[in-house]
């Protein structure tokens, strides 16, 4: 399995536009093109939000992560204008999840 570990740092004082944007906009994006968002996070006093994307292999990433970006040049409008940093981590499974093992 792979993810993708996303950091960004929201401007100061907009944090809650920010979510209620990525609730609204964001996520359904995410879902139409089948692209699964597994965790998200708020570091608040950092100004942070932390979220993580899945996909099964390279392939599945690939695809996915094109139809994303279609559907984001579709929608007409920018995203990311409360961002004023991002980073974008890709990693790999390591272990399987205790809870899996049993």
């Amino acid at each position: 399995m792979l993810a993708q570990i996303r950091l960004y740092t929201v401007n100061r004082g907009q944090m809650d536009e920010f979510l209620k944007n990525f609730e609204e906009v964001v996520l359904p994006l995410h879902e139409k093109v089948g692209l699964p968002v597994t965790a998200t996070y708020v570091n608040r006093p950092q100004n942070e939000f932390i979220w993580v994307r899945s996909f099964t292999d390279e392939q599945d990433r690939d695809a996915k992560l094109k139809a994303f970006q279609e559907a984001r040049d579709n929608l007409g409008k920018p995203l990311g204008e409360h961002v004023a940093k991002m980073e974008v981590r890709d990693v790999e499974s390591a272990f399987v999840p205790m809870a899996a093992r049993a």
